[in-house]
């Protein structure tokens, strides 16, 4: 599929909800769901697809984006466990505002794997070759690894400071 960017795409998940995807040139990126548009900077693509030509960097950023409305249940049931325990005590301020903020980034780095892991499945083997032609480990690594420790440690941070008193 050839994509030009600014050109908005009808897609719709595999639950059924319909959205607009819009990959803008580096700058925007634009997912409309239901009539709510959700503007946002492109972050994590131009980390990941910094060096690659124009039509792989839009083909796989168009992918990421509807991988993140592909794996919104994930999302949903992560952001679900995160909340789902309550403290035993009270918490102070601080406290909470720490919790909410690892549980933010926890969420964050959660959905943003997931929506790759999407890009992975749906390209396979053009995913590595894409990568292999135009090398990008800095950001690879910046990505995979920054994301699964953000992940991993965030969420088992949340989760263990719901557990003790």
């Amino acid at each position: 599929m050839k994509l030009l960017t600014g050109t908005p795409l009808p897609v719709q998940a595999w639950y059924g909800l319909p959205a607009e995807i819009t990959v803008e040139n580096g700058l925007w990126h634009l997912v409309r769901v239901g009539g709510v548009a959700l503007s946002h900077p492109p972050v994590v693509n131009l980390i990941l697809r910094r060096g690659l030509p124009e039509a792989d960097r839009l083909h796989l950023s168009f992918l990421h984006e509807f991988g993140h409305l592909q794996t919104l249940p994930v999302a949903l049931a992560h952001a679900l466990l995160l909340f789902s325990l309550r403290p035993k005590r009270r918490r102070g301020p601080a406290r909470v505002m720490k919790t909410l903020a690892a549980a933010f980034l926890a969420h964050e780095a959660v959905w943003e794997l997931a929506s790759e892991l999407y890009v992975v499945a749906n390209t396979g083997e053009e995913y590595r070759q894409i990568y292999r032609k135009h090398p990008n480990p800095g950001g690879q690594l910046v990505f995979w690894i920054g994301m699964g420790f953000l992940a991993t440690v965030c969420t088992l941070g949340v989760l263990r400071r719901n557990q003790t008193t």
